[in-house]
């Protein structure tokens, strides 16, 4: 049974469908087309960030975040659904060491 691997913000800006089919080529090449194809795909993947960083520096704004949210808990939350079910146990972890450590803040604070 294959498993459905979901895109990052960053790869859906940067994978196009023709590097996708390309990669999918990868694995029916012999070994010396397999490193072949790999380069000429590392180098599409590198010329396809390059144009986006060249962009501006609003071009990764599909992954900002509102104002005054918690930058921290929102990238652990977003690296969550791509963790192992032991990597999501210590992410969980961590927002709730931070959760209690802001509390203490905040109560300290007043």
């Amino acid at each position: 049974m294959e498993e459905k691997t979901s895109l990052t913000p960053y790869e859906e800006m940067t994978q196009t469908r023709e590097l996708m089919m390309l990669k999918t080529m990868v694995p029916y090449l012999s070994g010396t087309r397999q490193m072949q194809m790999l380069f000429l795909i590392q180098y599409m993947e590198f010329q396809n960030t390059y144009r986006l960083m060249k962009s501006g520096p609003s071009a990764l704004s599909a992954c900002e975040i509102p104002e005054g949210t918690d930058r921290r808990s929102a990238m652990l939350n977003a690296m969550r659904k791509y963790a192992t079910p032991k990597e999501q146990e210590t992410i969980d972890t961590l927002l709730n060491l931070f959760c209690i450590l802001d509390n203490y803040d905040l109560f300290t604070n007043m």
